[in-house]
């Protein structure tokens, strides 16, 4: 049965404005009207004691039209760098299955095979009015595995799934070179660590040669895993703080011509108008934890609005369960409070993360053709005092 959303302010086109309608059928949108082209003052928020969205459904004909006055209407937001259900909340290290501690290089291990859906961070997810997330290994290795792409549904993970296999993670830095050189092993330096991702890279190379041959016979399970890095299918998503080491992960990804996606970035500001030249796309944070390590003695608020301003695609990450996933809009709100702008907050955790993982002719917008991912709030989303009402997923109200 068609869905039609009613009054309250949608953000729609990059900003904020008077609803009409927003019609969903069949787990997409299919028209948004406004009541004006221009923004309007919004109306009070209802208090407690009114009808809140889950009592604002109402079945008319053949349509359910859900009254959302006093209301605002988002898209789901985007956590594009998470390592949930990888370590179930409430179990810490007996459930951890983020790094593959001892392999160095281990680009066949898939964060696909390790989630766990009855994960309790899932629904905070949706409290939080996130729809989306990518799910990664840890950075332990110099290669640690693959990632993909979920929704916070289903009891399996396919259910879930968007993408079971949508980039490699790489890792520069403290983690490869700490882990490492407590073994006693290589490799115990950042030119360790870049050498390895670089041997490896070449190693593909040279397998997916031999694959195409007449001679070829065995397959090795890494190898077939970098292949579609290499040839472009997938992403390289690096893990990378410090200013130099984002500059190595991007000189590795020219050297290989890899599709690269810095996560972190923490240091990104320091060496903003290279990234921009580059057109980076980096995933920044997370933003509201502590300098709680070297690499993350220059963290700042002021990465992601540095960033935009010269020119990168940029998202926000709480990198959960290191932040809480449900504080992704509380990240975003502090972003403004260091000096950027409302409407750029919100694209940061909706429209961008949509863009850097190549999702945004099905997400991180509401507009006609995306999926009805929808989310209602009784407030505005950067108020830390403001609660999730309802989410729906393509359409089907799951909170």
């Amino acid at each position: 049965m068609p869905l039609v959303f009613e009054k309250g302010m949608v953000f729609f086109q990059g900003k904020f404005q008077q609803l009409g309608t927003m019609t969903v059928n069949s787990g997409r949108i299919s028209d948004v009207s406004l009541v004006s082209t221009k923004v309007k003052k919004q109306k009070a928020v209802k208090s407690k004691d009114e009808k809140s969205s889950r009592d604002d459904e109402q079945p008319t004909g053949e349509k359910v039209r859900i009254d959302c006055d006093g209301k605002y209407i988002l898209p789901g937001f985007i956590d594009a760098h998470t390592h949930i259900g990888l370590e179930e909340e409430g179990l810490g290290w007996l459930d951890s299955d983020t790094n593959e501690s001892y392999g160095l290089v281990t680009p066949q291990v898939r964060a696909y095979d390790a989630i766990k859906m009855r994960d309790r961070a899932f629904k905070d997810a949706l409290c939080g009015g996130i729809t989306t997330m990518m799910v990664t290994p840890g950075s332990t290795n110099p290669i640690g595995g693959q990632v993909c792409i979920v929704k916070p549904v289903g009891s399996t993970i396919e259910e879930a799934s968007i993408r079971e296999f949508a980039g490699i993670k790489l890792a520069f830095g403290e983690n490869p070179k700490r882990n490492y050189g407590d073994q006693k092993q290589f490799p115990s330096t950042r030119m360790g660590t870049a050498a390895v991702i670089r041997e490896w890279l070449m190693k593909a190379q040279d397998y997916l040669k031999k694959k195409k041959g007449k001679d070829f016979k065995e397959r090795e399970i890494k190898l077939e895993a970098l292949i579609p890095l290499i040839e472009g299918k997938v992403q390289a998503r690096a893990h990378a703080h410090l200013a130099d080491d984002i500059i190595t992960a991007y000189r590795i990804a020219q050297e290989f011509n890899l599709d690269l996606v810095i996560d972190h970035c923490t240091e990104g500001h320091l060496i903003g108008k290279e990234l921009g030249r580059w057109k980076a796309k980096a995933v920044v944070g997370p933003t509201l934890s502590t300098r709680g390590k070297p690499e993350l003695k220059n963290k700042t608020f002021d990465t992601i609005r540095v960033l935009l301003d010269e020119g990168c695609c940029v998202a926000l990450t709480t990198d959960h369960p290191v932040m809480p996933i449900e504080a992704l809009s509380v990240s975003a709100a502090m972003c403004v409070r260091h000096g950027l702008d409302e409407d750029r907050a919100i694209k940061v955790i909706s429209e961008y993360p949509a863009l850097i993982l190549g999702l945004d002719k099905r997400l991180g917008r509401l507009e006609q053709g995306l999926d009805a991912d929808i989310v209602i709030w009784n407030g505005h989303p950067l108020d830390v005092r403001s609660k999730v009402e309802a989410v729906y997923i393509e359409g089907k109200k799951v909170l």
